[in-house]
């Protein structure tokens, strides 16, 4: 049982004169990991209720008077603030029928069961302050979402304004992305901010090769307002560095009528690799600046990652070759050398073909996946691809562990989800590939591949290679 609610102990006083059963009563608490507190007078323990208002009271009904003082009396006790069990034994619990006016949450009887009594009032009391505790978190939750939908419903016209920056600056940068697998980032960049009516002036600064000077394209297009070169006096190594930026804002500054806005982009650096400066009307007062530059970044890094895409003219083969290498394997039986393994994407196969009205994006997928792959795999490792179902691997035996253990964790982390143009009807499919270990036989490798599209993507065996099956990969090798 956990003793803390809402950061805090349980607290449990015990209120009677007999230390033998008040012991009792401590030790099963204990084993909820509950410490008692006790008390031996009503007067102690009406003092110790002035200070602090424990969870949970349990007092013996011998004690509920002393003198002229009267524990229903206790301003808590009145007010029901104070939760308490009353406790008897078989001598005392005649004395409860006189007891009129209290409240009690429950009554304990000193016999064998004492302890499953003790604890199961305890777990009760605790169970009711934790769901006080729920209930003030969720009106507090209420209150917050009430004031939250108060805001949105006084911020409406700046949401929809918003909505409507976001849709422009969305399909901006598509069509930037689109253009630069015709030329590139920069001129794409410049041809569509030349288009957008709200822009009064721009211009940007990008490092030249050697890191050493800001320089600006030299294009005559409407708005674009090339910037002279700037010399830096120094390598910028990672990006256009500090000092450079404020060399760069002014200049812009001197060039334009209206203190520009600059946009910092990022390709992979640490520091940005173009700044691009920004005139702009009135209508642009909400404009959501960061969520252009942010958007505008994560294009450029796109496109960075498409341009490094890994040359696997070393390491692919063709999947005819693959064949030939599995028999070669066989013949000449260095089997021992290597291991074959394989990427069934079988199961993701089965998804695209039984959600032909999912338009599903096959360039993307591969392009995705082979760039994320390429960090994976090392380069003595070989690879080919079988049609859209297996990329087959043929890893020398040292890095045989190694390399599987990255498969594993790449085949994991991959989002194929993201390559369908509705991914709500895909979140809940199973579509993650299986890792497999293959026999070095083509044919073999033929009917294999032939059983797992034929069974719909159902594993094909778990044990060891014979006959026609492979061997799935375990965790561990």
């Amino acid at each position: 049982m956990e003793t803390q609610i809402q950061g805090r102990e349980f607290s449990v006083a015990v209120l009677m004169d007999d230390f033998s059963v008040a012991k009792e009563i401590s030790v099963a608490l204990r084993t909820q990991q509950i410490f008692a507190h006790h008390y031996k007078t009503l007067d102690e323990l009406w003092s110790v209720l002035k200070l602090h208002t424990p969870d949970l009271v349990i007092i013996d009904v011998t004690k509920l008077s002393q003198g002229s003082v009267l524990f229903k009396q206790h301003p808590k006790v009145v007010d029901q603030s104070l939760s308490y069990a009353l406790f008897s034994k078989e001598s005392t619990k005649v004395l409860l029928k006189s007891q009129q006016g209290l409240k009690p949450v429950g009554f304990i009887h000193y016999d064998q069961s004492l302890d499953e009594q003790v604890c199961a009032i305890a777990a009760l009391r605790k169970r009711e302050l934790e769901m006080k505790d729920q209930i003030q978190e969720l009106s507090g939750r209420v209150h917050r979402l009430q004031t939250r939908s108060e805001r949105l419903i006084t911020d409406k016209n700046l949401a929809t304004e918003f909505k409507s920056h976001f849709e422009t600056i969305k399909k901006m940068c598509e069509d930037i992305e689109a253009d630069s697998l015709r030329q590139d980032f920069t001129h794409a960049l410049i041809s569509k901010l030349s288009l957008m009516p709200q822009i009064e002036g721009f211009g940007l600064f990008e490092l030249n090769q050697s890191g050493q000077k800001l320089i600006s394209p030299e294009i005559s297009v409407k708005k674009f307002h090339p910037f002279p070169a700037l010399w830096l006096g120094q390598t910028n190594e990672s990006g256009i560095e500090k000092f450079a930026q404020e060399m760069a804002r002014q200049v812009a500054q001197d060039l334009f009528e209206f203190e520009p806005v600059m946009i910092k982009l990022h390709g992979g650096s640490k520091n940005p690799d173009i700044l691009l400066f920004i005139s702009f009307s009135e209508v642009m007062i909400n404009f959501p600046w960061n969520v252009f530059e942010s958007m505008l970044t994560s294009s450029l890094r796109r496109l960075k990652l498409y341009q490094q895409q890994p040359q696997y003219s070393a390491q692919f083969l063709p999947m005819w070759e693959a064949l030939d290498h599995m028999d070669k394997m066989q013949k000449s039986q260095i089997e021992g050398d290597a291991r074959i393994i394989t990427i069934s994407l079988v199961p993701l196969m089965n998804v695209v073909k039984k959600r032909f009205q999912n338009k599903f994006f096959w360039t993307a997928f591969y392009n995705d996946f082979f760039l994320q792959l390429a960090g994976r795999i090392q380069k003595t490792t070989k690879l080919s691809l079988v049609g859209p179902w297996h990329v087959m691997f043929f890893i020398p035996k040292e890095n045989l562990e190694s390399e599987t253990i990255e498969l594993q964790k790449f085949i994991k982390t991959f989002s194929y989800w993201k390559f369908f143009e509705d991914q709500t009807q895909v979140l809940a499919q199973e579509m993650l590939p299986e890792l497999k270990l293959m026999p070095p036989s083509s044919s073999q490798y033929l009917k294999i591949l032939s059983h797992e599209i034929e069974k719909e993507s159902e594993y094909v065996s778990s044990t060891p290679v014979i006959g026609n099956h492979a061997k799935r990969i375990s965790p561990t090798l």
